[in-house]
């Protein structure tokens, strides 16, 4: 009987753990402002959505894809939010085309 108990502790504890650890996604903010992205970088799990504020309301900005892999651009806008799910791993580098220098990333695990 100790041996069953001392079995099952080491299967379902792990299993329990990665459960937690496994669960939904969730969404990551990135802010809009002062004519940069803040954070500048983030690191996500896949199938996290990513939601872009627009919050620098006298100044239109956008999201714009760049390099491989690629993902959805956003339209222009100074206001408001875009939102984006990143389904599968690597490293998605985005710019603002209306601001040279305005850049960001997404790396997803």
């Amino acid at each position: 009987m100790k041996r069953f108990s001392v079995l099952a502790i080491c299967v379902l504890v792990p299993t329990l753990a990665l459960a937690v650890v496994g669960g939904a996604a969730g969404t990551r903010i990135v802010e809009i402002e002062d004519i940069a992205f803040k954070p500048r970088s983030v690191s996500v799990r896949k199938d996290t959505t990513v939601r872009w504020a627009f919050q620098d309301e006298a100044t239109a900005h956008n999201v714009v894809s760049r390099g491989r892999p690629r993902f959805t651009s956003s339209p222009v806008k100074s206001r408001g939010t875009y939102s984006f799910r990143f389904r599968r791993a690597g490293t998605y580098r985005y710019v603002c085309t209306l601001h040279p220098g305005m850049a960001g990333r997404v790396v997803v695990r």
